[in-house]
């Protein structure tokens, strides 16, 4: 009840009118007041309001100090892991309640280890086995999962080899526990010929173990390896096609990870949360809307047992967004009953995405009133979004407002993204003058976002500038080349394209080759230039062919301005003229429907000429097509694009 708020009796609000009333007789004998147990205090260090209101929290262990409990150190430990809650960022008083616990258990311990790694303080836990040693209170099997998996987030690899050798010292190897988290240390560490004897050192069929190896060898960029040793597990459970899907696709290999969900579908092995979350960030790489549509369909019918939390709808929304659904994407942010601020924020990028910068602005202010705070991530995401559309008055303030309203610090990124938006709306002197008085050191995207900007503006000195400087800072970096290869295609300073790319020659770095996905019936086809490996490229040639002559009856002229190579002007017109992208539609164009809409996801920037190209193709044919390319999303419609030409 509200202390300001007045309490009358019910029956005298009831009746609004006097009532006489007498006392009751003294009591003969003082009543007892109960004094609370261990576990009534338990009780309450276990309720909602301890893991919900440091308030609620300090009045519980001021009891627990009060009756002398918070001598118990199950109740010490109980409370200490309560403060010590990451949505509290209170591990400080956490560790001073710690060194309060009067002669802490190895319980007390544990809980404070574990607790600093849940804080992102690997360091930290490390820190304290080492009082606990000194302490003389002596580890148990219970302290040294956490304390591997500390080892490992932290990448101390002298410290993790010799809390191995206490493992083995202590008798804890053949633990399942302990010897999966050692394993996925040295996973952490990139040593997995160590990790692999950790797994051989005894006949061990513990699918834990084996599902660690198998993320270990991930980790250390051993693909070949991680499937053998999948194929050769005597016991998959759901964890192992968990590990792999997620291994394939911080591999980088989005189609590989499909293929292994569809093997696991036809196995009858029915996919959780866990699964389906890996699932849904592949179909948003490869843009697989029918993959991540059955995920939602199943999740539906999986209610019961599927929960859609807050982690499982923000991956289902994402993928909507970078599938060019973003209706969907807000219906299912809109229904999700649990959002976190990571939810909003990936709302947040999917309308920048898509150029909505407007609607983007509004759900940032939304959040807030929402009582969701803005973190570091948001302002990027709204940012981002000011930089498509070229509200550069809106992402000051925003910039501004992080410092003053927000206490965040701008990071690297922050700048980044303000450069973006200054040199993508010509601004460049400004967008230079920024990066020059940066009070952290610029790195190469923020560099590659003004070089970016000079690409746009046509402005070759200064391109020229940060272009060498990027490619002293990222020598292997093919994108920098073709960057400033493209600005003096541009300009026409054909011996200046011939010594960039002579340089790249010189020190080995190969070309990312664009290419472009379509997906038909559940299946993904990739189409690269000047490959020519798909059954049906006959056909796709064909019918290019003819749309190219039809575009060139409505006034449709290549832009050859972007060809980095000094040729005849109708092998530059053929070179265009096979993109992947257009390839793609092409293969769009025969394999679908008329007026059906056609959606591809390109790995580069859409060039000029594409871009032009397929807003004359959206009005001639009357399709919608929807496009996505390596910096946004593009939907083109009766020969308008929704960038507005600005990319």
């Amino acid at each position: 009840m509200n202390a300001a708020t007045t309490y009358s009796p019910p029956y005298h609000r009831r009746h609004h009118q006097h009532h006489h009333f007498q006392l009751p007789p003294p009591q003969s004998q003082p009543s007892i007041v109960s004094i609370p147990t261990q576990k009534s205090i338990l009780d309450l260090l276990n309720s909602k309001p301890a893991t919900s209101s440091l308030q609620s929290l300090a009045q519980i262990h001021a009891l627990a100090l009060k009756t002398g409990h918070f001598h118990d150190h199950f109740v010490s430990g109980t409370l200490l892991k309560c403060y010590a809650n990451p949505r509290f960022h209170n591990l400080d008083s956490a560790i001073q309640l710690f060194r309060n616990v009067p002669s802490p258990n190895v319980f007390v311990h544990n809980v404070l280890i574990k607790a600093c790694l849940d804080n992102g303080e690997p360091l930290q836990a490390v820190w304290l086995y080492y009082e606990l040693m000194m302490n003389d209170a002596k580890p148990n099997k219970f302290t040294y999962p956490t304390l591997l998996k500390a080892c490992g987030d932290g990448g101390i690899v002298a410290e993790g080899k010799q809390v191995h050798c206490h493992v083995v010292k202590l008798g804890f190897a053949g633990d399942g526990h302990v010897k999966s988290a050692g394993i996925r240390m040295y996973g952490y560490f990139g040593m997995a010929a160590d990790a692999r004897k950790m797994l051989d050192d005894e006949d061990d069929d513990d699918a834990v173990c084996w599902n660690a190896m198998i993320d270990g060898y991930f980790r250390c960029g051993d693909v070949g390896s991680a499937e053998e040793l999948f194929d050769e597990m005597p016991d998959r459970d759901e964890i192992s096609w968990s590990v792999v899907i997620d291994g394939y696709i911080k591999s980088g290999f989005y189609k590989e990870a499909l293929e292994v969900f569809n093997t696991m579908q036809s196995e009858r092995i029915r996919p959780g949360k866990f699964v389906l979350t890996s699932v849904l960030a592949a179909c948003a790489h490869l843009g697989a809307l029918d993959h991540g549509r059955w995920v939602h369909a199943y999740v539906r019918r999986k209610k019961k047992s599927i929960v859609m939390d807050a982690v499982l709808g923000t991956a289902l929304l994402d993928m909507y967004a970078k599938c060019g659904r973003l209706d969907m994407a807000w219906e299912v942010f809109e229904s999700m009953k649990e959002k976190e601020v990571f939810s909003w924020n990936a709302m947040i990028k999917g309308l920048a995405m898509h150029g909505r910068a407007d609607d983007a602005v509004e759900l940032f202010f939304e959040m807030q009133r929402r009582k969701f705070r803005p973190n570091g991530i948001t302002f990027i995401g709204v940012l981002n979004a000011c930089a498509h559309s070229g509200a550069v008055e809106q992402a000051l303030k925003l910039f501004d407002s992080m410092e003053n309203v927000y206490n965040i610090e701008p990071e690297v990124e922050h700048y980044g993204c303000l450069v973006d938006c200054l040199g993508r709306s010509g601004r460049l002197e400004e967008a230079e003058e920024l990066v020059n008085s940066m009070p952290i050191e610029p790195n190469p995207a923020v560099y590659g976002s003004l070089l970016g900007a000079c690409r746009i503006h046509g402005n070759a000195e200064l391109g020229e500038r940060i272009g060498r400087l990027l490619l002293e800072l990222e020598p292997n970096n093919s994108g920098r080349y073709a960057l400033l290869s493209n600005i003096y295609a541009k300009a026409e300073r054909w011996d200046d394209v011939a010594e960039v790319r002579k340089l790249m020659k010189e020190r080995g770095v190969k070309t990312n080759p664009g290419s472009s996905m379509i997906e038909l019936g559940g299946c993904v086809h990739e189409f690269k230039m000047g490959e020519g490996c798909h059954p049906k490229m006959k056909e796709i040639y064909s019918t290019l062919k003819v749309m190219i002559e039809r575009l060139e009856m409505e006034g449709y002229v290549p832009n050859t301005s972007q060809v980095l190579f000094n040729i005849e002007e109708e092998e530059k017109e053929t070179a265009l003229q096979y993109h992947s992208e257009k390839l793609a539609i092409a293969f769009g164009f025969i394999s679908t429907k008329p007026g059906e809409t056609i959606r591809v996801v390109k790995n580069l920037r859409v060039c000029d000429d594409c871009h032009s190209a397929i807003k004359l193709i959206s009005r001639v044919y009357g399709r919608e097509i929807v496009l996505r390319d390596r910096v946004r999303y593009h939907h083109f419609r009766d020969g308008t694009c929704s960038c507005k030409d600005f990319w």
